[in-house]
C-alpha cells in the first residue's frame, strides 16, 4: 500500500519557487507548490511505507539549500 504525506516547509536563503522546483525533481514527490502563509512550500510525497517517507525527507528534502524546517504530516485512512 502506498503511503502519502504532506510536507510543510519553511525556507530561508532561497526562494520558495526555487525550492518547489527542486522538490518536483525528487523521487517520490508528486507535487510541490510555493504558498503564502506560515509555511513557504507545500509538497505531497508518496512512498511504499512511512519509514520510506522519513528516509526520503531526511536524505533529499532536508538537504536542499535553504530548507530551514520540514513538518511531515502522514495521512491515515479515514
Amino acid at each position: 500500500m502506498t503511503e502519502t504525506a504532506f510536507l510543510l516547509i519553511k525556507v530561508e536563503h532561497n526562494t520558495p519557487a526555487e525550492v518547489a522546483r527542486l522538490l518536483r525533481a525528487l523521487p517520490g514527490i508528486d507535487e510541490a507548490h510555493a504558498v503564502m502563509g506560515e509555511y513557504d512550500v507545500l509538497a505531497v510525497i508518496r512512498a511504499g511505507a512511512t519509514r520510506d517517507i522519513a528516509s526520503l525527507v531526511d536524505a533529499n528534502v532536508r538537504t536542499i539549500q535553504g530548507v530551514a524546517r520540514v513538518v511531515t504530516c502522514v495521512t491515515v485512512p479515514a
